[in-house]
C-alpha cells in the first residue's frame, strides 16, 4: 500500500507548481488524503518530487491548520454530504482565504485554478459547479470564514480531553495552534555571542524581534527571527554559528544548568537540539542515545555542524542493559516519545493522526522508558522529563506517578506545563533528584 502511496504522488507532472496553482491543490490535496489515510505530512512530502514539495507544502500546512473551521463553514453552503476527494479540494482552495494564510491570490486565479484542479480526476470533475458556486459565494462573503475555534470541527475527543484540563484556555490554546510558528535561532555561545550574531542579522538585513524578558531569561541565546528564511541563507549557519530551535525547546539547557565535567545522557536525542545545547554550554561528556540509526544521522550531521563531540549509542531506552555498560549519569534528559501536541504548529497533521487510545499506549511506553532509565541515574543525579504534549497524562499526572513509584525520587521545582503562545510550542517540564 505504501508503493501505492508514492506512485499516486510521484506520478503528477513534474512542473514548477509554484507557477501552476491547479497542479498543486491537486497535490496538496492528495496529501491530505494521505493524511487520513495514517500518513505522517513528513513522510507524505517526502514522496513527492522535491522541486513540487515547498508549494505543496505550504498549502498543506495551511489546510491542515485551518480544516476545522472550514469544515464548519462550508456547512453553511452544502446542502448533502460530499466525498471527501472534494472536500479537501475545497479545504485546500479555501484555506487561502483566510486572513491567516500566507498563500494569497486573486478570486480569478483561485477559482479558475480550483476549477481545473476539479477537472484532473474522475472522483472530483462532477462537482466543478459546485465548487465554482461555493468558492464565489465564500469569496463575496468573506465574513463566514470567521468561526470561533470553539464552533470549529475539531475531533470531539480532542475538544473534550482539553476542555476537561483546561476548562478556562481551551479558546487560547485553539487559537494559538492557527497561528505559523515564529522561526527562533540557538545561538552557539562556544563560537559566538547573542550580541555578536545580532549584528551579523544587521549587517545582513535579516530584522528580528525583542523576545519578552521572562521568557529571554529562560532562553538566553535564543533570537526571533521577523520571519522565516531559508537557513542557509542565514549568516554563519554553515560554520555552525546557530541552530533551529524553538525557544520552549531551549529552556531545556537552562533548567539543567550543566556544569564542566557532568556525565549526562540525552534520551530519545534525535534530531541532537537538546543533546547540542548542552554541549555548547559547558564542557561535558555527553551520550546521545537513539534507536533509530537513521535519526541518529541527523544528531551526528547537526554536531558535525557545530564542531561538538558527544557518544552516540543507537539502542532502546527501555533495556539499557543492551548499551549502557553499566555507566551512571549526572543528568538524564528523558525526552521521551510523546504525542506532540504541542508542537501542532508545526505539525498541522498530528490533529489528525492522534486517537485517544494513543495517549494511553504513550503513557504505559513513558513510564517504562523513566523506570529503567532512573537505575543509570547517580545518587544525588537529576533527570529531566521532557514532553512536547499538552496532555496532563504527558505531563502533571506523570510527574506525579513518577515521584510515587521511583526509588528515592524527590520532586523539585520547575515549569511543569507550558501551553502554546505566541512566543513558544507546548512542552511540559519537570525535574526529579535521586536521593541516594
Amino acid at each position: 500500500m505504501q508503493d501505492n502511496k508514492k506512485d499516486t504522488l510521484r506520478s503528477l507532472p513534474k512542473k514548477s507548481l509554484g507557477s501552476n496553482l491547479a497542479e498543486t491543490i491537486t497535490l496538496s490535496a492528495k496529501l491530505l488524503d494521505q493524511v487520513r489515510q495514517g500518513t505522517s505530512l513528513t513522510e507524505a512530502l517526502s514522496n513527492c518530487p522535491s522541486e513540487n514539495r515547498s508549494a505543496a507544502q505550504s498549502l498543506t500546512f495551511d489546510a491542515l491548520r485551518f480544516k476545522p473551521k472550514i469544515l464548519q463553514a462550508l456547512d453553511s453552503y452544502l446542502r448533502k454530504e460530499i466525498d471527501t476527494e472534494v472536500e479537501d479540494i475545497f479545504i485546500v482552495s479555501i484555506s487561502t482565504l483566510l486572513n491567516e494564510s500566507q498563500n494569497k491570490y486573486t478570486p480569478y486565479t483561485l477559482v479558475n485554478e480550483t476549477v481545473k484542479a476539479t477537472e484532473k480526476s474522475v472522483k472530483t470533475r462532477h462537482a466543478k459547479g459546485l465548487i465554482n458556486a461555493v468558492l464565489r459565494k465564500i469569496i463575496d462573503n468573506p465574513q463566514s470564514l470567521n468561526i470561533n475555534p470553539l464552533d470549529a470541527q475539531y475531533p470531539s475527543w480532542w475538544v473534550k480531553s482539553l476542555k476537561k484540563a483546561y476548562p478556562n484556555k481551551l479558546n487560547d490554546i485553539l487559537e494559538a495552534n492557527l497561528k505559523p510558528s515564529k522561526m527562533f535561532l540557538r545561538v552557539n555561545r562556544k563560537k559566538i555571542s547573542r550580541h555578536e550574531y545580532i549584528e551579523l542579522l544587521k549587517n545582513s538585513n535579516f530584522e528580528y524581534l525583542e523576545i519578552p524578558q521572562k521568557w529571554q531569561d529562560l532562553a538566553p541565546d535564543a533570537i526571533a527571527l521577523q520571519s522565516s528564511v531559508p537557513v542557509q541563507q542565514l549568516p554563519g549557519f554553515s560554520e555552525g554559528y546557530i541552530s533551529i530551535q524553538d525557544l520552549g525547546a531551549q529552556i531545556a539547557t537552562h533548567l539543567i544548568i550543566p556544569k564542566n565535567g557532568e556525565i549526562i545522557l540525552d534520551a530519545c536525542s534525535a534530531p541532537g537540539g537538546k543533546a547540542s545545547a548542552l554541549l555548547e554550554y559547558a564542557d561535558i561528556e555527553l551520550d546521545a542515545l537513539e534507536i533509530s540509526e537513521t535519526r541518529m544521522q541527523r544528531v551526528q550531521e547537526n554536531l558535525k555542524r557545530l564542531d561538538l563531540r558527544a557518544n552516540l549509542i543507537i539502542g532502546d531506552a527501555t533495556t539499557p542493559a543492551n548499551w549502557s555498560k553499566g555507566k551512571h549519569y549526572d543528568v538524564i534528559v528523558a525526552d521521551v516519545p510523546c504525542s506532540a501536541t504541542g508542537i501542532m504548529r508545526r505539525h498541522p497533521d498530528i490533529l489528525y493522526l492522534r486517537r485517544l487510545e494513543d495517549i494511553k499506549h504513550l503513557q504505559d511506553l513513558q513510564r517504562k522508558m523513566v523506570l529503567e532509565l532512573w537505575q543509570l541515574l547517580k545518587p544525588g543525579g537529576k533527570m529531566l522529563f521532557v514532553t512536547c504534549s499538552i496532555f496532563p497524562q504527558e505531563g502533571e499526572d506523570q510527574l506525579t506517578w513518577f515521584a510515587q513509584n521511583l526509588q528515592d525520587a524527590l520532586r523539585l521545582e520547575c515549569l511543569g506545563q507550558l501551553l502554546p503562545d505566541e512566543w513558544h510550542d507546548g512542552f511540559f517540564y519537570g525535574m526529579l533528584q535521586k536521593n541516594r
